[in-house]
């Protein structure tokens, strides 16, 4: 950041002794022309903030694909919480999923209540994020532009309703510069990214 700041002070030509300002004179020793450079200096700077700490979020190891994945999650349950107009919910899940798959989960899980929209959400609604462990068992696999995230699931006689020994899958995509998550693979892992998970 240094090295940009410093970089851009030549493009502008603004010299450190014209920076200086004495707190007890309560004057700059910047003239106008200076002061206009300084202004365009801090404007150019501000082009390099993102608007949103998740619009540029980079997912380079597993706890960032864990954190992102929670947040995602986190997301889909709140919509239980009361009823929201359809721009509310999209406000709220746009940030984590692809457009196609906001319209599988709104097609599974979203009822119209008195004019607003809710889910109400099980153990077993689909398009959830899966309830990994988010430990070792969790299998997470870089590509280019893709994430696959999975995780072995044994067979389960336990509760009201059981299951076969499965995996469940999700996979992010990176598009318009945003990671998101773009499909629910169940357990359709492609067997080489499963392969490639245990080496």
């Amino acid at each position: 950041m240094k090295i940009f700041l410093v970089r851009m002070m030549h493009i502008v030509n603004i010299s450190a002794d014209k920076m200086k300002w004495n707190p007890y004179e309560h004057e700059s020793y910047l003239g106008g022309k200076e002061m206009k450079k300084l202004l365009l200096l801090l404007f150019v700077f501000c082009l390099f903030i993102p608007l949103s700490p998740k619009a540029k979020m980079e997912l380079k190891t597993r706890s960032d694909v864990f954190s992102f994945l929670k947040d995602a999650f986190h997301a889909q349950v709140a919509l239980s919480e009361k009823g929201r107009s359809m721009a509310e919910i999209k406000k709220i899940v746009d940030p984590y999923f692809s457009d196609e798959y906001q319209k599988v989960f709104e097609k599974e899980n979203i009822v119209k209540v008195k004019g607003k929209y809710i889910t109400y959400g099980s153990d077993f609604a689909r398009y959830y994020i899966p309830f990994y462990k988010f430990s070792d068992k969790t299998r997470v696999v870089f590509k280019k532009n893709k994430i696959y995230v999975f995780e072995y699931f044994p067979e389960s006689k336990a509760g009201p309703v059981g299951y076969k020994s499965h995996y469940e899958g999700i996979l992010l995509e990176y598009k318009s510069g945003n990671w998101k998550v773009s499909k629910y693979l169940f357990d359709k892992i492609p067997s080489n990214i499963i392969r490639e998970s245990i080496h």
